[in-house]
């Protein structure tokens, strides 16, 4: 896969070099090749490499190129998710100068990679800052510079876009299975509730800690309380003998009942699990049956 790079600058020559550096052409005359490797030996005395050393690292990078700001900000608009890493010149006269450019291309695609190229002439990192700020994908190359270190930067940069392009993904599915989930969730919630309503003796609906998820109007009648003050509370502050982790499929527990204003009810309790199958995560149902002969 070849990674696109933008260079922006105004001399012609900035673009040549940019191009050798990044987007090496392979030497196919195997004379010269070997002539060159002969001349390394005898210059440095190291053995000949049996093949030419990868100095990308296995990365094939291609190069667009514009020469003033505008052109590279249009660029960057045409194509918004084109590039991962933006060379940029400082001075472009009579154009916008760098710092412009970066604002406009970053209006676009804030996450792309941006090299300044600069003199010691030109803004300092302090200018530089207060008009960019200190961001994570901003670094400045002072000129003259050499071609190892546009290499390392580029496939540094590249390493660091493909593992953050990774994490992106991972995190869009985690939230598209999120959404899924609590939509699972609400609609289960709309089942139980409209499950509870059509129950005509008192009911509370439980998750599997004991926590009084809803609660049906006979129920609401039987404590004399708001639902809103049921809701959320442990089961266990209403149905005394009834404790978290709740039993099994059809359980039924002898409880006395909690009421405000009222001394404890005899009561017993069924409790029957929403879930698939005994044990599994999900809700409960509690069936409250009133002792009056208690």
């Amino acid at each position: 896969m070849n990674r696109a790079i933008l260079v922006v600058d105004d001399n012609p020559d900035i673009h040549v070099l940019m191009e050798r550096m990044l987007v090496p052409k392979p030497i196919h005359d195997p004379d010269m090749l070997r002539g060159l490797n002969d001349l390394e030996a005898r210059l440095f005395g190291a053995e000949p490499p049996a093949e030419p050393p990868d100095l990308l690292h296995g990365l094939r990078f291609s190069i667009d190129s514009a020469h003033s700001g505008r052109d590279g900000i249009a660029l960057v608009q045409a194509n918004p998710r084109k590039y991962f890493l933006a060379f940029v010149d400082m001075r472009m006269p009579p154009g916008i100068d760098g710092i412009q450019t970066i604002k406009g291309i970053w209006s676009v695609a804030p996450d792309i990679y941006t090299v300044i190229c600069t003199a010691y002439s030109d803004y300092s990192w302090d200018e530089i800052a207060s008009e960019l700020g200190c961001a994570p994908n901003l670094l400045i190359l002072r000129k003259p510079f050499e071609a190892i270190e546009v290499r390392q930067i580029a496939t540094t940069f590249a390493r660091m876009y493909d593992s953050l392009s990774g994490v992106k993904t991972s995190v869009n599915q985690l939230e598209e299975e999120l959404v899924i989930a609590m939509e699972s969730v609400s609609q289960l919630e709309e089942r139980s509730r409209a499950l509870l309503a059509e129950i005509a003796e008192p009911c509370l609906l439980l998750d599997r800690e004991g926590e009084i998820l809803g609660a049906n109007p006979s129920a609401h009648d039987l404590f004399g309380v708001d639902e809103r003050l049921l809701y959320g509370r442990d089961v266990a502050s209403v149905l005394v003998d009834v404790q978290a982790p709740l039993p099994g499929a059809r359980a039924v527990a002898r409880s006395r009942l909690v009421c405000p204003h009222s001394r404890p009810i005899e009561a017993s309790v069924t409790l029957t699990p929403l879930g698939p199958q005994v044990g599994s995560a999900g809700e409960l149902i509690a069936r409250i049956r009133v002792n009056h002969d208690a």
